[in-house]
């Protein structure tokens, strides 16, 4: 089943909100997945996700392989974008 859940990919909004996450505190969610030694390629994959059920807000990165990786919540962080969210369906 399929839910609603709300995307902004506003490159902008993003490097904001990486710039106050902080290298340390990102590099070390990258090590907690196991992708500390295949970093994030380009900005173009990064995204940030509202989800309606449970109100949680998560930063993702889209591997040119159309792998999808949950990096860390981003919830509570001053960045996080009121604009530019987009309705998608999540399977």
């Amino acid at each position: 089943m399929s839910k609603t859940v709300f995307r902004n990919y506003n490159i902008t909004s993003i490097k904001a909100l990486l710039k106050e996450v902080g290298k340390e505190r990102y590099e070390c969610a990258l090590k907690d997945l196991g992708l500390l030694n295949q970093k994030p390629i380009s900005m173009s994959g990064f995204f940030i996700e509202y989800e309606i059920d449970t109100h949680d807000i998560y930063l993702y990165y889209k591997y040119p392989s159309r792998v999808i990786f949950r990096i860390m919540p981003v919830l509570g962080f001053w960045n996080v974008p009121h604009e530019h969210w987009v309705r998608e369906r999540k399977e």
